[in-house]
């Protein structure tokens, strides 16, 4: 049978140019499974800033990879998953696709990493609420990402400040909405007047918009009004001058988690000032976010307990910004860094 593929035609660094970067192509997909394999229909698939680095290290005519929803078509007898199944993995950007489901060693990297194993997806589990599709958003790995540092390393307290750069996109609204119910005061960053507002509308006390407050000074100052007490807890998804101004404000036993680094992996801004100083003196911990180290049953089942619980009673929201069609790919993805206004959280592409 034939399966359509997004594969990496050239590898761009800098802000990514998607009519470039990746070429469909159409290939045979052989379906003669061995008795561990399945064949996948993929129904969903996930575009994500973070993919940019997962594409450079992606070798030229190889298919992207990516989160995704898939459905298993076929099943081999010693499949970990039979006929019918719905499961969230690393498919990537491909129609079908062959899998014995278990976990990758993805080894081209600067630091190898592992791709979890597939897991199945309970239908049960989702409600009208939170509709299967959450899990890859807010009941997914950005989920996972936000709740796991919240409930692992933050374990923010009534009275603190926390800071989040980035705070519109999937993983920031809701580290920010469970720092609010947390009782934090709770400052974001934006990219429009529109953004801001929409942060300030799902509880954010105050939101910088860092294209109109861009100047180092600028930026101290309007970080100085908006957490005046200093800065308890910082997570930061975009880096630059920005996050070299926070650590000049960290309050006593501050913790900064650091989840990406937009202005050094999309805008190549690799200067700044030396920071140990600022950690030195308020003994603050820096941590890098890794959360794949959170993907297990038991936390998989906390997740979706804590915050579906959460979305039902309406103390927390999100929004999925959904686009039609496998050719739309390239499309959704671009989103993420052209014309970025008009997303609010999630970008997910329905098959």
């Amino acid at each position: 049978m034939k399966t359509e593929q997004w594969v990496v035609n050239e590898h761009i660094e800098g802000v990514p140019n998607a009519d470039k970067i990746y070429k469909k192509v159409i290939k045979t997909l052989d379906t003669n499974l061995r008795p561990s394999e399945m064949l996948l229909k993929t129904l969903y698939v996930s575009v994500d800033p973070y993919l940019h680095g997962i594409c450079l290290d992606t070798p030229i005519g190889q298919h992207m990879g990516a989160d995704s929803i898939m459905e298993v078509v076929e099943a081999g007898p010693k499949a970990m998953y039979k006929k019918g199944d719905l499961l969230q993995g690393f498919g990537g950007w491909q129609s079908y696709l062959v899998s014995d489901g278990e976990e990758k060693l993805w080894q081209t990297g600067t630091f190898p990493m592992v791709f979890p194993k597939y897991r199945k997806l309970n239908p049960s589990d989702y409600t009208d609420e939170y509709p299967i599709t959450t899990s890859l958003g807010i009941l997914g790995g950005p989920g996972m990402t936000a709740w796991g540092t919240m409930t692992k390393y933050f374990n923010v307290a009534l009275g603190e400040t926390v800071v989040i750069s980035g705070a519109s996109g999937a993983i920031g609204q809701i580290v920010g909405q469970l720092s609010k119910l947390a009782g934090a005061r709770v400052v974001g960053t934006a990219g429009s007047a529109e953004k801001a507002e929409y942060l300030k509308s799902i509880g954010f006390d105050e939101v910088i918009n860092y294209k109109e407050v861009c100047e180092p000074e600028a930026i101290q100052a309007a970080l100085k009004a908006a957490a005046p007490d200093g800065i308890d807890k910082y997570f930061d998804s975009i880096g630059g001058d920005f996050t070299d101004a926070v650590f000049a404000q960290l309050a006593l036993h501050s913790k900064v988690a650091i989840c990406w680094q937009w202005a050094t992996q999309v805008n190549q801004e690799y200067g700044g000032p030396r920071i140990l100083p600022y950690i030195m003196f308020p003994r603050a911990t820096i941590r890098g976010i890794y959360a794949l180290e959170w993907f297990t049953e038991d936390n998989w089942s906390a997740l979706i307990k804590e915050v579906g619980s959460h979305i039902k009673r309406g103390e927390i929201t999100y929004h999925h910004d959904m686009h039609e069609g496998f050719d739309s790919i390239p499309t959704a993805y671009q989103s993420l860094f052209n014309n970025s206004d008009k997303n609010r959280g999630k970008v997910l592409v329905k098959l």
